[in-house]
């Protein structure tokens, strides 16, 4: 009897030794997989309507609200109200925990510049 006690837990062991980690891959994975799906899900809301005007970044932590940022052009505010009304309007379509979105300023874009080469260059 002693001894399938112990047979039995060596093999409880090593199948737990196994699965766990196989476990843990898959929520890790399938929590990616929805992060992913929201983000693309506001993405293209906000772009299906305004164009590609913000992009916003959906994440989650561990036993947190969905937290959604958009860096938006402040100066603009008609279109940081129509983006977070967008945003709102997907996000609570969607099923799960709070939401919380969080606006930061656009990060402005320089023009390119490009500076034809001159004779002394190219004679280098």
């Amino acid at each position: 009897m002693l001894t399938l006690a112990v047979v039995l837990t060596v093999v409880g062991g090593l199948v737990a030794f196994v699965a766990g980690p196989l476990v843990l891959a898959d929520w890790i994975h399938a929590r990616r997989r929805e992060t992913i799906a929201r983000q693309i899900a506001v993405t293209d809301a906000i772009h299906g309507e305004l164009g590609a005007v913000v992009a916003p970044v959906v994440t989650r932590r561990l036993g947190g609200p969905w937290e959604v940022v958009i860096p938006v052009p402040f100066d603009r505010p008609a279109l940081v109200e129509r983006v977070l009304a967008i945003a709102h309007r997907t996000l609570a379509s969607s099923r799960g925990r709070d939401v919380r979105i969080v606006l930061t300023p656009q990060a402005r874009v320089a023009a390119p510049s490009y500076i034809a080469p001159t004779s002394r260059a190219r004679a280098a």
